[in-house]
């Protein structure tokens, strides 16, 4: 990265954000925080909860099309390959998020397109990781109902019941619909209501719940000084003769309305197809960016994702709980998620029988056949009572590579402009077949009673449609291989960054918002600090969230307690997928340890074995800022007077059950054998218990986790 730029004279800020979602909300508050002046632009309007709220009600409120007076937040496009969706506005994606908090699959960090940058990712991250679950009030889903034991039926069906659980969760769920003072910010963040449950996350959520960026990076940074303006859409980013950029902009609606400012550093946010676009038209419509490289608008990549639905028999009501609250894997490279979608009417005009074909043209043929043949059937599903109460979406998403490019180029409709257009990178175009996800669609209907469904516009449209897409300015060690470096500066233009989804080099697996709020929180880390002697704040850390159960009636009795914890192995099997994750600061102090039946004999012993005799817990210390761990254990004369000499690494990261985050407590890789090999995860049970498997993570043998349980001393 450059140095910093010297005299303020002149400029609107020291740094312009173009964007607030993820990328640009992160952006915003660490820049802040360093001491930087920072103005955000943002396309879309702010909303307010009744702005919100009117959405529901209301399309024009709800649909972003300014050109048809359509105000709204939420857009889709629709490209010759390929439909994508997503959100405008103040919060950018978060807006219409479900608020999914999942982490990279492990192919994620060794794709090529991540090795060849020379950096271990892994490492890299994980601080990052953390960082950014925190702030993002990162708790496992406390709420499985009956459509999630569908999904749970479904998973068992093919095999894959192992896999199923509640997923991580940007939500505040506290205690229903009571307002409470900031719980994640020591009140230096807005006052929070616990979630309703209403099922309605991806309509924007009006009642405080969704730790959507309004409420947490974006919040903050306002509160510490930067400036955020709403509807103002960047058309040019020119370079300035003496250094730093000027940026031109209009109202998306109003004509007549334009304005120019001035900073010597500029972070791009403003989403993958945001930042594509406008990069492309500068350096190819406008001249001003001539040196952007041309693999600008290459390596655009979608997860790899289908969309299938089931619609439950009148009389169901799926409607309670969390837009999404439980996911499975079928098989090493497929994530699915069920989906409530309250508030989506335009999901009945999607939807249609359930067709098998790999080749679209006769998959497409064979679903309108159908369609004419049974058009009393079709009819039913259309117009059907209660039908969003009724409904499971699921998401279906692989790792699979599958890549487009993104190119400027004249419109079909309008040739006189320029448009985005998609173009088939050899044959690797993002399915809209995937057999496992009709497995699963049928799986899940036939458990639950259901009819299922395919969306019309993959089985007849024959295009894929994603909520994630990823990729089109991607980091790489020159611009032959990408648009930006490691740093995130792009290529050939100094002080010009590139800090959203368009970033990231290769597919991810599942829903991408927090490694996307990873990387931004890396490149603020690493940016420039501002010249002079400027005040700087200590970068603000979100306080652990933890899940609350919504109150229930009570019986004559009292309140009960949370369910107690399995006393057998099978038990504790069955429930670690739904336990809390731990931060390495939860586990400071000592622990005792015990196990249960059958291994309250054999498992002593075989530690004696290997050279852990008469082990009786772990202690976590916190050195030079570093939670660090080490085992105790008991003299020969049974009293607690030994600790091991061989220290343990403490960190969060996918377990190697469910790959949902678990604090791993493990050896350095030049550790003895078979120490080296050997990791312990931990997770929180709801009354306050560790819980914890041992696994021996040896390349060619993953061995699966032995539990033992963990209470705290003290």
């Amino acid at each position: 990265m450059e140095t910093s730029a010297g005299s303020t004279q002149g400029w609107d800020a020291d740094v312009v954000v173009v964007g607030s979602g993820f990328g640009g909300a992160v952006s915003a508050l660490r820049l802040t925080e360093a001491g930087h002046r920072v103005l955000v632009l943002e396309k879309g309007p702010r909303f307010s909860d009744a702005d919100l709220l009117r959405a529901r009600r209301d399309p024009r409120a709800y649909l972003w099309q300014p050109s048809l007076g359509l105000h709204g937040f939420f857009w889709q496009r629709v490209f010759r390959h390929v439909g994508i969706i997503g959100g405008t506005g103040v919060g950018g994606g978060s807006i219409v998020w479900a608020g999914v908090l999942l982490e990279p699959r492990e192919d994620f960090y060794d794709a090529t397109a991540m090795t060849r940058l020379g950096i271990d990712w892994r490492s890299e991250l994980r601080p990052h990781l953390d960082r950014a679950a925190g702030m993002l009030g990162r708790v496992t889903s406390p709420h499985l109902g009956a459509m999630d034991e569908h999904l749970r039926a479904a998973a068992r069906a093919v095999g894959a019941e192992d896999t199923f659980g509640p997923v991580p969760l940007a939500i505040h769920f506290g205690r229903e619909g009571v307002t409470e003072p900031d719980p994640f910010f020591g009140g230096e963040g807005p006052e929070r209501t616990g979630c309703r449950l209403c099922g309605e996350c991806l309509l924007g959520c009006p009642y405080g719940a969704k730790n959507q960026l309004t409420r947490n990076y974006l919040h903050l940074a306002e509160r510490y000084g930067a400036r955020v303006v709403p509807e103002q859409e960047v058309t040019a980013v020119v370079p300035l003769p003496g250094g730093g950029y000027e940026l031109r902009t209009r109202h998306p609606w109003r004509s007549g309305e334009h304005a120019t400012w001035r900073a010597p550093r500029v972070v791009l946010a403003a989403g993958a197809l945001g930042t594509i676009e406008l990069l492309a038209r500068c350096r190819d419509e406008l001249g001003t960016l001539p040196h952007v490289s041309p693999v600008l608008g290459r390596h655009v990549r979608t997860n790899s994702e289908a969309i299938t639905a089931v619609l439950q028999p009148p009389g169901e009501d799926l409607s309670r709980g969390p837009t999404i609250s439980s996911d499975f894997h079928p098989d090493p490279r497929t994530h699915v998620t069920q989906n409530r979608y309250l508030g989506g009417w335009h999901m009945r005009l999607q939807v249609g029988p359930l067709v098998d074909d790999d080749r679209p043209r006769r998959r497409a043929l064979r679903t309108l056949l159908r369609l004419l043949a049974r058009p009393d059937r079709q009819a039913r599903t259309t117009f059907a009572r209660r039908f969003l109460r009724r409904l499971t979406v699921l998401t279906v998403m692989q790792d699979h590579d599958s890549e487009l490019a993104m190119e400027l180029r004249r419109s079909p409709v309008r040739p006189w402009r320029r448009v985005l257009r998609s173009r088939l990178v050899g044959d690797s175009a993002p399915p809209s077949f995937l057999p496992v996800a009709n497995e699963v669609t049928r799986a899940l209907a036939a458990a639950s009673g259901g009819r299922p469904l395919n969306l019309l516009g993959e089985s007849v449209g024959g295009l894929s449609v994603t909520a994630h897409v990823l990729g089109g300015a991607v980091m790489g060690t020159s611009p032959r291989g990408g648009v930006v470096d490691s740093d995130h500066e792009v290529f050939g233009h100094p002080g010009l960054y590139v800090a959203d989804a368009s970033v990231v080099p290769a597919n991810l697996g599942v829903n991408p918002s927090l490694t996307i709020t990873a990387l931004a929180e890396r490149f603020a880390a690493r940016f420039p600090a501002p010249a002079g002697d400027r005040p700087r704040r200590t970068p603000i850390e979100a306080e652990p969230a933890r899940a609350v159960a919504p109150a229930s009636p009570a019986p004559a009795a009292g309140p009960a307690g949370p369910a107690p914890l399995p006393q057998t192995v099978p038990g504790l099997l069955r429930a670690w997928s739904g336990l809390r994750p731990l931060a390495p600061e939860e586990v400071l102090g000592d622990l005792e340890a015990s196990f249960v039946r059958p291994l309250r004999q054999v498992a002593p012993r075989g530690l004696g074995l290997v050279g852990l005799p008469r082990w009786f817990g772990k202690r976590f210390r916190l050195e030079d800022g570093v939670v660090r761990g080490v085992n105790l254990l008991r003299d020969a004369a049974g009293g607690p007077g030994l600790t091991e000499t061989l220290p343990m690494t403490v960190s969060v990261q996918p377990s190697l059950a469910d790959g949902r985050p678990a604090l791993v407590v493990g050896y350095p890789a030049d550790a003895p054998r078979p120490w080296r090999w050997v990791r312990d995860e931990l997770r929180e049970a709801p009354d306050g218990t560790v819980v914890g498997m041992t696994f021996v993570d040896r390349p060619g043998l993953r061995r699966p986790g032995t539990p033992f349980v963990l209470r705290r001393v003290g």
